[in-house]
């Protein structure tokens, strides 16, 4: 997938032997680049990736100091040197940079053959680098948008890898966790720890001995509370097949829990006012057992009027506002948001006539109160419909349009 585009300096000398390379086709995904001088070029080998010098003829010391002054820091700098300069240049390397700058020494004198031989072997040998590069980019890359636990460790449980959440979730760099255990992990006490009630080696010693992925619930302490884990781990193996590891992903069921909770929520409340929603209703009246039920419709009288004048702001605070005296008025029922400005209320048990009446003026008597305490408010009202009837569920759409018309004589009546 990725593209490597590589600049070569090639510094010729006098048998032209560096040109051979430029007719070497480049691997795939690669494409190359070719500068060439027979007198060095302090900028031509700054901006080199790879550079091959011929040493041949030339003042081994003098060039060497100059090629490892301009050459860029992770350049490659590959010499053609006669076998008996090796070790002198190698040397000379170190004593000029403290370090192995030297990338390797091809030696002299090479046929064209074994110079293409050579160049395709460090070809191979660049590309795997490349290679690892990719992998541990698509690695790095998955692990770390993962919103669970990862981590990898050693035979001993030490952590040789974990990814961004991890360190997140225990408020710890990737450099702090590597190579470190539980204890400072989860900053547990040894004594703590050995109780066995949070994170343990046991499931880990299970898995090396299984050699397979296996499933857990663990419990681990972050800070001062208790999080339940559900852990997938699975053995990590040597290169002669035996189990050098583990590798495993922590899924927090706590907080998935807090997540299946907030969709429940989001489905069933009214965004705006914290009210059920009619899609709960019909799901609530499918649930409840038969029984004498009441309904209470309410329509706002002149709503329009407020988002007309005062802007959709206004309109929402009538709207909270309606809300929260609904919640007052009635704390025992079910209270739900069915429309714009169309509320309900389902009121169970067994109530008279008289009683039930009473109870519509009482919710509309505050409803308006409330809105004439409001400057903006004092010109709408609220309308209030009831019915009720002992046939319960089975009577909840009829009950519904019949408080429904109830609120609409309200409202003409209040014209």
């Amino acid at each position: 997938m990725y593209h490597c585009h590589i600049c070569f300096y090639l510094l010729d000398g006098d048998n032209g032997l560096l040109t051979t390379v430029k007719e070497i086709e480049p691997l795939l995904h690669f494409t190359h680049e070719f500068l060439s001088d027979n007198i060095p070029v302090g900028e031509a080998m700054h901006n080199a990736d790879v550079i091959l010098a011929d040493m041949s003829g030339k003042d081994c010391m003098e060039l060497l100091q100059m090629l490892l002054t301009y050459k860029k820091n992770e350049a490659e700098l590959i010499l053609l040197a006669q076998k008996d300069q090796t070790m002198l240049l190698i040397d000379q390397a170190k004593a000029l940079t403290g370090t192995e700058e030297v990338t390797d020494i091809w030696p002299m004198p090479m046929s064209k053959d074994e110079l293409c031989f050579r160049f395709r072997k460090w070809q191979e040998t660049y590309k795997m680098r490349k290679d690892f590069w990719q992998n541990r980019n698509y690695l790095d890359s998955m692990i770390n948008s993962v919103p669970h636990m990862i981590w990898y460790k050693d035979k001993e449980g030490a952590h040789m890898k974990v990814n961004e959440f991890l360190c997140q979730t225990v408020n710890k760099t990737m450099e702090q966790i590597k190579g470190r255990g539980h204890y400072y992990i989860w900053d547990i006490d040894p004594e703590e720890y050995a109780k066995g009630e949070f994170i343990c080696m046991e499931s880990e010693y299970e898995v090396m001995e299984k050699r397979e992925t296996c499933v857990f619930d663990e419990n681990v302490k972050i800070g001062d509370s208790i999080r339940q884990l559900k852990t997938y781990k699975s053995p990590l193996f040597d290169l002669d097949g035996s189990v050098m590891g583990t590798v495993g992903v922590a899924i927090d069921v706590t907080q998935e829990r807090l997540y299946e909770q907030m969709i429940v929520k989001n489905a069933n409340t009214d965004f705006l006012t914290g009210l059920y929603n009619r899609r709960y209703v019909y799901e609530y009246i499918d649930q409840m057992e038969e029984g004498h039920l009441t309904i209470f419709c309410i329509d706002l009288n002149k709503f329009k009027s407020i988002n007309d004048i005062y802007g959709h702001q206004e309109g929402d605070r009538v709207l909270v506002l309606t809300a929260k005296i609904l919640q007052k008025c009635m704390p025992e029922s079910l209270i739900a948001r069915t429309g714009g400005d169309e509320f309900l209320i389902v009121m169970s048990g067994e109530h008279t006539e008289q009683e039930i009446e009473e109870t519509r003026q009482m919710i509309e008597q505050r409803i308006d109160n409330a809105y004439a305490e409001e400057a903006h408010f004092r010109d709408i009202s609220a309308s209030v419909g009831a019915a009720h009837s002992a046939r319960g569920r089975e009577a909840f759409d009829a009950l519904v349009g019949e408080a429904d018309a109830l609120m609409y004589r309200e409202k003409q009546r209040k014209r």
